[in-house]
């Protein structure tokens, strides 16, 4: 079964902006078919922005949020949302910070955002989180002196934080949330630096010892920033960046000790990082850049109500503020609130000879039926 193009222009504009799809719809074309559902039960309800740039200019070491990336979102066991980016005069900066910000009306607004973690002198980035009952964990990866995957612990819903320790994940980095199995056990996935290897660390004990499980990569060797979910039927679910303009998919049936070979999807996909997950009543929720390749704009979202074997029509979640070059639209993540509301976070980044800055900015979404 096909896609019906018109049938997704229709949905893509339904939100009321004017938008130019050429670049999506083409990947789209070229695409391997996909199953698809008519309808697109998602509806964005409020729209926010988290943070805003402070600079332009990525070459002044005063400019310390100028660049803002790779965000990263959690329900807090308090009630509160929490949101955290890597912020720097540009990515890689040796003065890179990972900053916080919460929300106390799920994710409306957003308060003012205060240094989470810094090891000073080196790059604090991609952070992400997942909460295991009154826990919240963060992980997140530094250069200090190597690349290495570090997490923190609190107890007391961000209020304060362990201090950092080493994993000991040496060039791997973490991006997308980790989730807490239907038996208890914790998983974070992880990948090889340089868009490679796929994976997870999986915990027995709460978070004390962690033990790496899995390399999935598409033929090519590609299988960066997985994003992983665990199903109504028990399967976890691994989605995977690859740079051949299409989202692959990996299945793990014994709680990520073992994973399937990698697949493709049959979605369309720029090379850059998505994010999926499973809603309580057990709706797979995607977000993700269509493509084509080199293009991160716009963004996209779907849902599945049958753990991955169709997908919805596809809604328009974010795109370029103006049809100009430079822009990315990019770096999703996803949370889940108590009433059922989801809220999703991204960054809006500019690139050009004038300079270079990027914003954090949020939506509330509603799912139906």
């Amino acid at each position: 079964m096909k896609p019906v193009i018109t049938a997704g222009c229709t949905l893509l504009n339904s939100i009321g902006r004017v938008v130019s799809l050429c670049p999506a719809l083409t990947a789209l074309l070229i695409a391997p078919p996909v199953a698809l559902r008519a309808e697109s039960p998602i509806t964005i309800t409020d729209r926010a922005v988290v943070f805003r740039h402070t600079g332009t200019d990525p070459e002044d070491p005063a400019n310390t949020s100028g660049y803002n990336f790779g965000p990263s979102v959690a329900a807090l066991p308090d009630g509160r949302v929490m949101a955290a980016w890597f912020a720097s005069p540009s990515e890689g900066a040796v003065s890179q910070r990972i900053v916080q910000a919460f929300s106390a009306d799920g994710g409306r607004t957003w308060r003012e955002s205060t240094i989470l973690q810094d090891f000073g002198g080196a790059a604090d980035f991609d952070p992400s989180f997942f909460v295991a009952g009154k826990e919240t964990f963060l992980f997140f990866s530094a250069i200090h002196p190597k690349l290495d995957v570090y997490f923190r612990r609190s107890g007391d819903s961000a209020m304060t934080w362990s201090d950092p320790v080493k994993v000991g994940q040496v060039n791997h980095t973490t991006r997308s949330n980790g989730i807490r199995l239907s038996t208890g056990e914790l998983l974070v996935p992880l990948h090889l630096r340089g868009t490679k290897n796929g994976g997870v660390m999986k915990s027995h004990d709460g978070g004390k010892t962690w033990e790496r499980f899995g390399a999935v990569a598409n033929p090519e060797g590609q299988g960066g920033e997985p994003t992983i979910a665990e199903t109504k039927s028990g399967a976890i679910h691994m989605i995977l960046r690859t740079r051949d303009g299409q989202l692959w998919r990996s299945i793990s049936r014994d709680k990520g000790k073992t994973w399937s070979a990698a697949e493709k999807t049959g979605l369309a996909s720029t090379s850059c990082a998505s994010h999926l997950l499973c809603a309580r009543d057990g709706t797979l929720v995607l977000t993700y850049n269509p493509g084509p390749v080199p293009h991160r704009f716009p963004l996209l979202i779907r849902t599945s109500r049958d753990e991955g074997a169709t997908w919805s029509e596809p809604t328009l979640l974010a795109d370029r503020p103006e049809n100009v070059g430079g822009w990315s639209i990019c770096y999703p993540a996803l949370t889940e609130l108590p009433d059922g509301t989801l809220v999703a976070i991204w960054a809006q980044k500019k690139d050009s000879t004038g300079g270079l800055y990027s914003d954090i900015h949020s939506a509330r979404i509603t799912l139906g039926d």
